[in-house]
């Protein structure tokens, strides 16, 4: 377990702790925390995207002017 500097106040902090244990800002530096697993969800969520969007462009049925 390393230590790193808070953004914030400049005192040494643990790299894993979620804020700072000095001034409570929160810890840029963590490995863990709320966002694990935030760019996995959003690449899932934007093929999901691109898949319905090529749903709706080449199964719908198409309708022209007459």
């Amino acid at each position: 377990m390393g230590q790193v500097n808070c953004l914030y106040c400049g005192k040494r902090i643990p790299d894993d702790a979620a804020e700072c244990t000095h001034c409570g800002a929160v810890s840029h530096f963590q490995k863990k925390g709320y966002r694990s697993g935030a760019r996995k969800r959003f690449i899932l969520l934007f093929i999901a995207l691109v898949l319905i969007c090529a749903f709706f462009v080449f199964w719908l049925p198409r309708v022209f002017p007459s």
